[in-house]
């Protein structure tokens, strides 16, 4: 074995989001990180400044893993490696999808050495609606283009680019398939089979640069393959390579190819199993090496790239067979190639001389394809799968073969791993394993399975009371005497022969299994999967029903002791919430989660310590709420904030108009003119007798969404300023006496400068706001400080909503929700956009106190 300790992987910033089966490919100095397993972010990771930047998402229609992403050559320009612009394909995956990026680095205006021409044109590339997103791969005519047959299964696909003009993309997949497409004709050119008993999904696959050299061959029981294309006959050569014994069984690897060597990291055997080792193929020496435990910990489904100059391996995201990673980490090339550490397993062949023969000299592109034999027939992974089939029901049997009759290969496996009851308990990498099975047991059972799926029909004619009377004497009389009587008295005596008996028999027997089962496949039938959340760790639950009490008992049980001592510790509780962080204290909530395809709950801490409340408190229990929200501008200075409309709104509305059961009137138009707001604000006083107060009001809150503008001015739809300071006192004790004794509370989301936080650009909210005379009794409230921008996020309107719906019951203060407010916003990605600041004027706290009232009046003012 090699030593463990010379071979060291330094660990990089982790991603901006977990990555597994991910793409990566090489710009400059940039790892570009496109996508990974449902995860549609794409990224580039600097490797001198070592940062990240946001490049784009797939489509919300692509679900995105299992694809294959290649770099586009343009023969036309030696100098490709040196454009500032490429093209990336990516194609196939589980959904098969064909989409292209066209990228430009997004890191150009940081890049000091570039020169103004070349910052300048890369600004004017990067404003193009057709750079740095992917958008459908089309050919001359537009027209979009599809790589993959409908019968083609691209998931774990790989593909390279080859071809004397470096126009053909050769790729291989499921089950073991070769096929040639022309990148120039936009065509298919040659579809093959590869010469391998072996199923092949996530394997290696390289381009071997052509050096005259042939491959030599060894065929053995465990095989690798050296394909050679002939450009000319359209004609492929295949030939046989050895794998040593420690990775024959693994797949989900990384690998790179550097100086005629292959380097494979971790790995998984898709049964457990993940591995830590690093594996070395030369082929040029036709040797394997293995390193044992050289990787810091398991891994598998990870991505590694080579840098620019070749001196480090990347490796990137990935699983430890149990959740998925964001870590990132390189090592030396040359700690791999350096003589001294050859010091690994070796699997030597035996040198062949070169056939000098052949001395023709023909296009021709080389690729070498190294893919493992899953093993799935040793003794151990057969009876493994053997009797998780025999586990299996009689009724899930006939299921499962009914659909693995009806489907192609990929709708299977997509049904079996997404619509299945057993989708919880299966992974892609147990499908061929299964596949087995359901084979092996068809081909024994196939003349059986006609003679039942005969009597079935036989069956099907009886009437019920027939069918009763014979299955009672089945299970009460022993088998000749039921044979005696099924020829001899049975109603049906005259369409039954001797030799129909023992076929009879089988199908009754599964009739009667099937009944006395019938309670228990119910019970399994009405279990719902669900998955909780905790500290980035996802664990999967089993609920008997649909209620809040049986997901907060599941819930508990996938805590570990050092949660119950961190409770105990800390005096905190949990509490649950869906994806969206929407607070889930209800049966209503938990059904409603559970009709998303994989409902996911998160467990959150909270504490069990009661509010500690210093002087005096005045409590709000029927409130007037004023929403005024402008998400639509007239002209191009200011941008349009859709999250105002779709989600703030619906925040504040679900919050205080359908919790706290306060009276809400919110502006009846989301493009509202500085008329229309005077005007809204003058119809509210009048229409609600705000100034004789006889509604009994006992607080105000008024919220304001929109751009912003220096002098505390909100700006309307027609880019004129409504004053907020005109806007607050016409509610002070002078101008609305019958206020005076209440709380007014100001909840305003808008920006309060020029100042921008290091982040991607997104849509802004206005500019800066100062402030004036702050009478009493006034608590406003702001999402960010004076001098910065705030984004349309709705950070700030979700974590008030989920603030005060988890602590208003127990009387918890609305200014100690503030500071949690705080917490929970710098929790959240993007959490720079925001920082909370409060004006107070107020002597006493508040509490809210949901209204006692039939009716939730909850709308616009008409």
């Amino acid at each position: 074995m090699g030593n463990q300790n010379t071979i060291p992987f330094q660990s990089l910033m982790n991603l901006p989001n977990q990555f597994s089966e991910s793409q990566c490919m090489l710009h400059k100095y940039e790892l570009l990180v496109c996508g990974g397993y449902l995860q549609r972010n794409c990224y580039s990771y600097h490797t001198i400044k070592k940062e990240y930047k946001f490049i784009c998402k797939y489509p919300s229609n692509v679900k995105v893993f299992g694809h294959c992403v290649v770099k586009l050559v343009n023969d036309n320009n030696n100098n490709n490696k040196d454009k500032n612009e490429i093209t990336l394909l990516s194609f196939g995956g589980y959904s098969k999808h064909t989409l292209m990026m066209k990228y430009v680095s997004v890191w150009s205006n940081d890049n000091e050495n570039n020169n103004d021409s070349e910052m300048n044109k890369s600004k004017q590339v990067q404003k193009s609606n057709d750079y740095n997103k992917w958008i459908p791969f089309t050919d001359n005519h537009n027209d979009p283009i599809n790589i993959g047959r409908d019968e083609d299964n691209y998931w774990g696909v790989r593909a390279v680019i080859g071809g004397s003009g470096n126009n053909l993309l050769f790729i291989t997949y499921l089950q073991n398939n070769i096929s040639v497409f022309d990148l120039n004709k936009f065509q298919f050119i040659k579809h093959d089979t590869l010469l391998t008993d072996s199923w092949i999904q996530y394997h290696c696959f390289v381009s071997k640069p052509e050096n005259g050299q042939e491959i030599n061959e060894e065929k053995k029981k465990k095989t690798g393959l050296s394909i050679e294309y002939d450009e000319d006959n359209n004609t492929f050569q295949f030939h046989q390579l050895p794998v040593c014994d420690d990775i024959a069984s693994f797949h989900h690897y990384a690998y790179v190819y550097i100086n005629d060597v292959i380097l494979f990291f971790g790995g998984s055997n898709g049964y457990g199993t993940v591995s830590k080792s690093v594996h070395k193929y030369s082929i040029r020496e036709n040797k394997w090496m293995t390193f044992q435990n050289a990787l810091p910990s398991p891994l598998c489904t990870c991505t590694a790239i080579l840098s620019e100059d070749s001196k480090y391996v990347y490796i990137i995201g990935g699983s430890n067979g149990q959740e998925h990673m964001s870590t990132h980490m390189k090592t030396k090339v040359s700690k791999w190639l350096n003589a001294e550490m050859n010091k690994g397993i070796e699997l030597k062949v035996k040198e062949e001389k070169e056939n000098e023969t052949d001395k023709t000299v023909k296009k021709r592109t080389s690729v070498l394809s190294i893919e493992f034999e899953l093993e799935l027939y040793k003794k151990e992974e057969k009876r493994k799968w053997t009797k998780w089939w025999k586990e299996r029901s009689e009724i899930d049997k006939e299921e499962i073969i009914s659909k693995f009759e009806q489907l192609s290969t990929n709708d299977f496996e997509s049904w079996l791993l997404l619509q299945s009851k057993w989708k919880h308990d299966l992974n892609n990498e147990n499908i061929v394993a299964i596949y087995a099975a359901i084979e092996s047991y068809i081909d024994y059972h196939s003349t059986d399975k006609e003679k039942i799926k005969k009597w079935m029909k036989w069956w099907d004619e009886r009437e019920q009371k027939d069918k009763t009377e014979i299955i009672e004497k089945f299970k009460t009389m022993s088998n000749e005497q039921f044979r005696v009587w099924l020829l001899n008295e049975c109603k049906c005596k005259y369409e039954i022969t001797k030799n129909d008996i023992v076929s009879i028999e089988a199908f009754l027997n599964l009739t009667a299994i099937n009944q006395n089962n019938k309670e228990k496949e119910v019970n399994q039938l009405s279990l719902f999967y669900a998955y909780v959340i905790l500290d980035e760790r996802k664990k999967s639950i089993k609920m008997k029903e649909l209620t809040f009490e049986e997901l907060l008992r599941q819930s508990h049980s996938c805590l570990e002791w050092k949660d119950f001592q961190k409770m105990r510790n800390d005096n905190l509780k949990i509490e649950l919430t869906d994806m969206k962080d929407n607070i889930i204290e209800s049966d209503e909530a938990v059904k409603k989660e559970f009709e998303s395809n994989e409902p996911t709950f998160k467990i959150i801490w909270t504490s069990c310590q009661q509010p500690v409340i210093l002087g005096k408190t005045k409590t709000i229990k029927n409130a007037f709420v004023i929403i005024i929200a402008i998400s639509e501008y007239g002209n191009n200075e200011w941008k349009n904030l859709k999250n105002v409309k779709e989600k703030d709104i619906q925040n504040f509305k679900q919050l205080f108009g359908q919790e706290l059961n306060y009276e809400i009137v919110c502006t009846p138009s989301s493009k509202m003119t500085k008329s229309d707001v005077d005007e809204f604000m003058d119809q509210i006083k009048i229409s609600f007798k705000l100034r004789t107060n006889n509604n009994k009001y006992d607080g105000l809150i008024v919220i304001i969404c929109g751009h912003g503008d220096s002098g505390n001015m909100l700006v309307a739809s027609d880019g004129k300023y409504v004053s907020i300071d005109k806007i607050r006192s016409s509610f002070n004790c002078h101008e609305m006496e019958s206020f005076k004794d209440f709380p007014k509370i100001f909840i305003i989301d808008i920006c309060r400068g020029e100042n921008i936080p290091k982040a991607h650009e997104i849509a802004m909210r206005g500019n800066e706001i100062s402030y004036g005379h702050n009478d009493d009794g006034f608590l406003i409230i702001w999402s960010t400080t004076k001098g910065h921008r705030v984004a349309d996020l709705s950070l700030f309107s979700e974590c008030m909503k989920n603030t005060v719906t988890t602590k208003y019951k127990n009387s918890y203060p609305f200014k100690q929700m503030l500071h949690d407010i705080r917490t929970e916003i710098r929790k959240k990605k993007c959490s720079e956009w925001y920082c909370v600041e409060s004006q107070d004027t107020t002597d006493y706290d508040i509490i809210f106190k949901q209204r006692e009232s039939e009716q939730n009046p909850c709308g616009s003012l008409i």
